[in-house]
């Protein structure tokens, strides 16, 4: 299936003459406060969010920014932001969602857009912009706006630490039951619907799926999969179209600031 997260309503924007060409990772830092002081345990203080303005700040300097001679690293930070954000105001945008089917969110990602970049996008041309950089891991950082989708991370993704971010949520959605779930009775490995969609992607470079889940599970459930692989039954866990949203306010906790790694990560 070749959507992501559906795309919000059109959101309109003055762009200024010159558009921000450099993309230090200090220019997500309010993105990552927003992050971290609105999303918990998985969950969203749409309310919260809503009324801070810092979070329409940010959609318009991703409006306004020009990224095409940033990093490769840079590159997929911005657009994993800029896609997270995006899946955001959507439920920013329609307060009291609390449900999407696979149909309406399909429905919502094509239709809705709004500006990134200078362009006009959906939710789908944005996944297809990820998709463009051949780094499966991105998946599991487009956080879902409905638990179906690999959570919402609190912390802004940074070029510096971008590798890192994105094995830690590789890690923590396949080792979660809504990522990964090995049932050792019947042999059957349930997964994501996520891994089922980009399956391609996944098997990029002549990787099996079950040699990315593997590689990011839990050891035990590698363990497994190295020693039943041939007879392995390979199943999908249902949709859970139950969105984000909570509308109590966030617990109080400290802001981090955001920190460039003084080395950058390896790639794969």
């Amino acid at each position: 299936m070749g959507w992501g997260l559906p795309a919000i309503a059109t959101v309109v924007l003055s762009l200024p003459v010159a558009g921000t060409s450099s993309l230090p990772d200090t220019f997500h830092a309010p993105w990552d406060s927003l992050l971290q002081q609105y999303v918990w345990a998985g969950r969203l203080d749409v309310v919260g969010i809503a009324q801070d303005p810092r979070f329409e700040h940010y959609l318009e300097s991703l409006a306004q920014a020009r990224p095409e001679t940033a990093s490769r690293e840079a590159q997929m930070a911005f657009w994993l932001n800029a896609y997270n954000a995006c899946g955001v105001a959507l439920l920013v945008r329609r307060p009291g969602l609390r449900y999407l089917s696979l149909e309406a969110l399909d429905s919502l990602a094509r239709a809705d857009t709004f500006c990134i970049a200078g362009e006009e996008h959906t939710l789908v041309t944005l996944r297809l912009r990820l998709q463009r950089f051949g780094e499966p891991l991105l998946h599991f950082g487009a956080g879902g706006i409905t638990r179906g989708f690999p959570p919402l991370s609190r912390r802004a993704f940074t070029a510096a630490a971008l590798r890192r971010q994105l094995v830690a949520t590789a890690r923590a959605f396949l080792r979660s039951a809504r990522g990964c779930l090995l049932d050792a009775e019947t042999n059957t490995l349930w997964l994501s619907p996520l891994l089922a969609w980009y399956r391609a992607d996944f098997e990029r470079d002549g990787k099996s799926l079950l040699h990315t889940v593997a590689q990011y599970a839990e050891p035990a459930v590698a363990a497994f999969i190295a020693a039943r692989r041939r007879d392995l039954q390979v199943r999908f866990l249902n949709f859970d179209g139950e969105t984000i949203a909570r509308y109590a306010p966030s617990p109080a906790r400290p802001i981090k600031p955001l920190l460039q790694s003084k080395s950058r990560s390896r790639g794969s």
